[in-house]
């Protein structure tokens, strides 16, 4: 019984071996390359009206195409399949046969600069599957670029001015977009900007696996990664800090812009760069650098803003009566040391990179509609003795529904936060307290508001001054 058992599975697998020997032979014979090969020959004696030519037409043989790419070190097989690319009479002709689109060729001769330079693939491929790279079962890297992007590919020669000078401007609006809106108060570029999200340098040259693909709806690759993203930051990165709000174009432009900061470089003899790539900011407009390094968090500045997500509020930085209390040492302190504990980080120099004029800059825009002249009643903190414990009563009554049960922050600042508790004068806490902050949830609580007596003031700034050595969550 096994005998017989056994001697039918050998037979059968010596059948499927059979099938799939006589299938991998027919393929071999007849390769999908061959089928558009021959098609457009075809279309070729069609198409074409001169004799001679028609006559070379019926001679052309079907045999593999390949450019060899000494400069860029690389090996493209696409014409295999892309044979009309520089035909003018296949310009009617449907993919893969037709003429390239547009004047780049004339350009970008195909002999010199191949096809996955600007197209990416896999140039060695000889079947769709492989050469585009698409799809979970060939593994590749770089998969052909959507069209919708393939202006990110035009930056590893060409400059931004130089590519809006010609028309090509998707990925110089996506630039715009980046800066606009403060995509570097978050993240580095070139060594310059924030530092709560990853560094961009290299970022479109990384492989599909660096990215959390699980929530990803399309193709698993770069590009769809960074367009979902953007569409709904939070979709994809679930504690992602994100806050994009963009239409469809601006995400197709932004992934566009994101795509060409590449680590790898085309070899000299290609580009044709006359300026740094990103237009290398000048540190002489202070309303271009709130809108790089600034604007991601707080808008225009005039009015506070409480993140539902993240349980914290962005302070209105360009409120009148802030401003009116904060004089420019102080503003300045805050930019270059940032404040820890929060997400506002150290913008000076050899944190993230702005040096002190730019910070400067950023301060004259920031302070621009400052009242001339008027600053708040002075208040003379040093004239009283704190109380610490019944700052803390006071504190427990009215500032922990904002400020949280020891100062960690909520709808209100963090108030354990090392500027606050050894670098900002008391006096200025104090005329906060007393003042509030109009257009915030800071409310007033001196005699003008809910009627505290300076004393009272000074005993509770006295207790907030104590919170750092307290463990979040005491009783």
């Amino acid at each position: 019984m096994y005998k017989t058992f056994y001697t039918w599975m050998m037979l059968l697998s010596g059948a499927v071996l059979l099938i799939y020997s006589l299938f991998a032979g027919y393929e071999s014979a007849r390769p999908e390359w061959m089928g558009y090969q021959k098609e457009y020959k075809e279309q070729l004696i069609e198409r074409t009206k001169d004799d001679k030519l028609r006559e070379k037409a019926k001679t052309l043989k079907l045999e593999i195409q390949q450019i060899y790419l000494d400069s860029l070190e690389r090996v493209d097989r696409c014409t295999n399949c892309h044979l009309g690319v520089e035909n003018p009479l296949m310009a009617g002709a449907e993919l893969p046969l037709k003429q390239h689109s547009g004047d780049y060729l004339e350009f970008h001769p195909v002999d010199r600069y191949g096809c996955t330079i600007c197209h990416n693939g896999q140039g060695r491929a000889t079947n769709k599957k492989e050469a585009h790279g698409v799809g979970h079962e060939t593994h590749w890297d770089k998969p052909i670029t959507p069209f919708d992007f393939i202006q990110s590919s035009c930056a590893s020669c060409h400059d931004l001015e130089m590519l809006m000078s010609i028309g090509v401007d998707k990925i110089v609006r996506g630039e715009r977009l980046f800066r606009d809106r403060g995509c570097k108060g978050c993240h580095k570029l070139d060594g310059v900007g924030g530092v709560l999200g990853d560094s961009l340098d290299g970022v479109g040259s990384q492989p599909a696996a660096h990215f959390p693909m699980k929530y990803i709806e399309g193709e698993k690759t770069l590009y769809t990664w960074l367009k979902e993203y953007f569409d709904d930051p939070r979709n994809i990165v679930l504690e992602s800090e994100i806050l994009a709000n963009l239409s469809d174009e601006e995400s197709d432009l932004l992934t566009t812009y994101v795509l060409s900061l590449k680590s790898d470089e085309a070899p000299r003899e290609y580009r044709r760069i006359r300026e740094a790539r990103d237009l290398e900011e000048t540190w002489n407009d202070g309303e271009a650098l709130y809108k790089m390094y600034c604007v991601a968090c707080h808008l225009t500045g005039k009015d506070s803003i409480y993140d539902e997500v993240f349980k914290r509020t962005i302070p209105a930085i360009m409120n009148p009566s802030f401003l009116k209390a904060a004089d420019d040492r102080l503003l300045k302190m805050l930019i270059s040391e940032g404040r820890a504990g929060t997400p506002m980080t150290s913008w000076k120099t050899s944190a993230a990179g702005i040096p002190d004029e730019g910070i400067d800059k950023i301060i004259e825009y920031v302070t621009r509609d400052r009242p001339a002249g008027e600053k708040p009643e002075a208040f003379e903190f040093a004239r009283y003795n704190g109380d610490v414990e019944y700052g803390e009563e006071l504190f427990r009554v009215r500032c922990v529904s904002c400020h949280g049960g020891k100062g960690e922050g909520g709808v209100g600042l963090n108030l354990r936060n090392p500027l606050v508790q050894k670098e900002i004068d008391p006096a200025f806490l104090a005329v906060t307290v007393r003042d509030g902050r109009e257009g915030t949830h800071m409310a007033a609580f001196g005699k003008e508001g809910v009627g505290l007596p300076d004393q009272n003031i000074v005993d509770l700034i006295t207790y907030i001054r104590t919170l750092s050595s307290k463990e979040v969550g005491d009783g």
